[in-house]
């Protein structure tokens, strides 16, 4: 007799697999945003915690991804345009960054949660000549 969470388990497992990526890089974003709002009482620089936040939030989501555009567009236009290009470095290095620590977290964590799937075996030609 099947256990009766059998079938719920296994559509949460399915579910996780499915979006493990998403889960993993909104939990680590999220907390690297809560991070950014328990420094705003410390000498750290705020902004650029924020930022790092959202850009690794924008690898997955679309949302994110829009807040970031939106904050460059307003930093761009409260800025004298001498800083424009300085912020896009800055922009620019987060994002680099931010994709850096998304493979990473990929690499590390995703793939080792996730099974492997097992290749079929193909025969080999080769054996079957006697």
């Amino acid at each position: 007799m099947p256990f009766p969470l059998d079938a719920h388990l296994q559509r949460l497992r399915k579910f996780w697999y499915a979006n493990a990526r998403k889960i993993v890089i909104g939990a680590v974003g999220g907390t690297i945003i809560f991070l950014g709002i328990l420094s705003i009482v410390t000498p750290v620089p705020t902004t650029l915690v924020f930022f790092l936040g959202f850009a690794l939030l924008a690898s997955e989501f679309l949302w994110a991804k829009r807040f970031v555009r939106r904050g460059k567009a307003y930093l761009k236009d409260k800025l004298p345009d001498t800083q424009a290009p300085r912020i896009d470095r800055l922009f620019r290095k987060v994002a680099h960054h931010s994709k850096n620590l998304a493979g990473l977290i990929h690499h590390h964590v995703v793939k080792r949660l996730t099974p492997r799937r097992k290749r079929a075996k193909t025969a080999d030609p080769a054996k079957d000549i006697p």
